[in-house]
């Protein structure tokens, strides 16, 4: 049996118009002759589509499989020809990032400084975005690679078939205070102000799964840049829990005080995320280069 793209516009067009005559109208054939090609999937995959005694249209277990993977390759479909109409002109590629806001100031210079070194008239764009905003890009083709805090749990909601993902590396995520006598100095087994994540990046819940009921704290600022964070910690204005490659010349240089326990202190997996659907020899290279 092989399967027919007709077929995947026959039971879209059936779906939508929940009518065979509405359905014939918009594939542009009689009402009878498309009754023949429903039936003809019918009989090509043995299995009956169609309940035949409800009075409208309604779909079997069978017919609801065959048409999910109907809907799953039409979308696949719609995102390469999205893909190939927004990144490719002239044989000229872009590749395009979407990258966690923490990462993009001190992970992603090092990571093109390399990657430029090896690969000639490579042009990148880059969006940061939180997760959720990354994922939503990926799925329509308007990035090539998410590089983001993600975990196994959150990953395994992606479709095996049209997504692919590595993990790059662990980023401790630290909470830090101002080291500064002027302003006040925070302790975290007292009320402090907290300077979090929003509800829609990712290191929020991760953060949260540390502190809440654990910690007595007000929420003074919530932003999905970590940088942001990292500024106002820089005011005194509060705690905010930041990742130590945002932090680390800070730290050095005695600006900004770890609070010395390692009981508050996690490690935070970051992951390079990939459509499966586009690819090229650069954006095949840029994959194993970076997950390598």
């Amino acid at each position: 049996m092989s399967l027919e793209i007709r077929w995947i516009e026959d039971l879209l067009a059936l779906e939508q118009e929940n009518s065979f005559s509405k359905a014939a109208a918009l594939r542009h054939v009689t009402q009878s002759a498309f009754t023949r090609r429903i039936q003809n999937i019918e009989y090509s995959i043995g299995f009956k589509i169609l309940k035949r005694y409800s009075k409208n249209i309604e779909f079997t277990d069978a017919g609801q499989i065959l048409l999910a993977s109907s809907k799953s390759i039409q979308n696949q479909l719609s995102t390469t020809l999205h893909y190939l109409e927004k990144n490719i002109k002239n044989d000229e590629l872009s590749v395009k990032f979407a990258v966690s806001h923490s990462l993009t100031t001190q992970f992603f210079p090092k990571f093109i400084h390399a990657l430029t070194e090896e690969i000639e008239a490579l042009k990148l764009e880059i969006i940061a975005s939180n997760l959720e905003q990354g994922m939503r890009l990926l799925k329509d083709g308007s990035c090539d690679f998410l590089i983001c805090y993600c975990d196994r749990n959150t990953l395994q909601q992606l479709d095996d078939d049209l997504f692919a993902s590595r993990k790059i590396f662990s980023m401790e995520v630290l909470p830090v205070t101002i080291n500064d006598t002027r302003y006040k100095q925070y302790q975290l087994d007292q009320h402090f102000p907290l300077l979090a994540y929003s509800k829609h990046a990712f290191l929020r819940k991760c953060v949260d799964e540390v502190i809440v009921n654990k910690l007595n704290f007000r929420t003074l600022y919530e932003t999905d840049n970590a940088g942001d964070l990292k500024a106002l910690v820089m005011q005194g204005l509060g705690v905010a829990w930041l990742p130590r490659l945002l932090v680390e010349s800070e730290i050095q240089e005695a600006k900004l005080r770890i609070f010395d326990t390692d009981q508050y202190n996690f490690y935070q997996d970051v992951y390079i995320i990939r459509s499966k659907i586009t690819s090229s020899k650069k954006i095949d290279y840029i994959w194993n280069f970076l997950a390598g």
